[in-house]
């Protein structure tokens, strides 16, 4: 062996020596023939403790028929990369290793190792976590449709019943009777009404719908023939363009903000403008009335659920909440601008493709 030769080989041994990764050097008997210092390191054993028996036979039981898969590619001159099983340390613990092996012409195998235990233990515990949480949601799902049957049974009921008494009650009966008739049979359909949303909130996120091409144009002119504003009020739009998404979710975003407007404003000569916006791979949708405005203390509180600002309101509080959770479900963003006297701005982010990721 030249100088040179000799030079080199003491630097590499260095290097071996000196690396945190596990190195080693094997036959394809399955047998150590070097390992560095980091093996020793991090399970424990003494060099001839690793080279007297089979390197199998420090494998955990179920990774050794998968390691002697990558031994014989090994053997057969084939590389292995990104390969991970799992070593028995001295003290009875199993270190995850992450491999790569490359076999050399001399017969030998020359493998790099990295200890993974702590990726993979926050791996598997986020596995688990994952796991549990879909089956909690599963269960919520339940639930809530448990709830909402047993609950609206009764509620029906109860509303058949008002309508009876009002039917059968005698004509010319007016005053208290007859306020306090109405006002329970319209406390049973804002029940109902609560009961409903509940429901469609729980479901944000567990109902997948078809992915279409959605002509918003088209839709806010059915949500506003849906909504029968009155005659005097005013709904406009811009031209609003066609996107491919779930139709559902947005004309539930969009009926709540419309509807929110107008329910809340105080003239039946009132007017609510809804326009879009390119805004990247979003598009940003305004919605816009001349109405009462919300005072700036109240501001924080629109998308709280179950608040209801405007103690006249026979809303149930989960309409804004919702749109809430249904925009940020798909990695958009919604928010509020508000001058009382002057009218109030609802925003929302709208991906215009599905799976486009929120622009900055």
């Amino acid at each position: 062996m030249s100088d040179a030769d000799r030079d080199g080989a003491d630097q590499l041994g260095r290097m071996f020596e000196l690396s945190l990764d596990l190195l080693c050097i094997a036959n394809t008997d399955g047998y150590f023939v070097r390992v560095n210092p980091s093996f020793n390191r991090l399970l424990g054993w003494e060099d001839d403790e690793l080279m007297s028996k089979q390197f199998i036979e420090f494998v955990h039981p179920d990774d050794q028929e998968p390691t002697r898969q990558r031994l014989t590619s090994l053997a057969k001159g084939q590389s292995v990369v990104d390969f991970k099983n799992r070593y028995r340390a001295k003290d009875g613990s199993w270190h995850w290793l992450a491999w790569r092996s490359a076999p050399a012409d001399d017969g030998l195998i020359y493998a790099a190792a990295r200890d993974i235990t702590d990726a993979m233990q926050q791996q598997r515990l986020i596995e688990q976590q994952a796991q549990d949480l879909a089956r909690s949601n599963a269960d919520l799902e339940e639930f809530a449709y448990a709830a909402s049957h047993d609950l609206s049974a009764p509620l029906r009921a109860l509303g058949h019943l008002v309508r009876w008494i009002d039917d059968d009650m005698p004509e010319g009966i007016e005053g208290p009777v007859r306020r306090h008739v109405e006002e329970l049979g319209i406390k049973v359909e804002r029940m109902q009404e609560l009961i409903d949303d509940l429901l469609a909130y729980s479901r944000v996120g567990r109902t997948a719908h078809d992915v279409v091409d959605v002509d918003t144009d088209r839709m806010v002119d059915e949500i506003i023939d849906l909504l029968s504003p009155p005659k005097s009020f005013q709904i406009s739009h811009n031209a609003l363009p066609v996107i491919r998404c779930e139709a559902a979710p947005l004309h539930q975003v969009l009926r709540n903000l419309i509807a929110n407007a107008v329910a809340h404003h105080h003239r039946d000569d009132g007017s609510v403008q809804i326009t879009a916006h390119d805004a990247d791979d979003r598009w940003r949708f305004d919605v816009r009335d001349d109405g009462p405005g919300i005072p700036e203390h109240d501001i924080d509180r629109v998308f709280v659920r179950f608040v209801r600002l405007d103690a006249q309101s026979e809303g149930t509080g989960m309409g804004l909440p919702l749109v809430k959770k249904i925009v940020e479900r798909g990695g958009g963003k919604v928010g509020v601008v508000s001058e009382p006297g002057k009218g109030t701005t609802f925003s929302f982010t709208w991906p215009k493709s599905p799976g486009s990721p929120e622009s900055t």
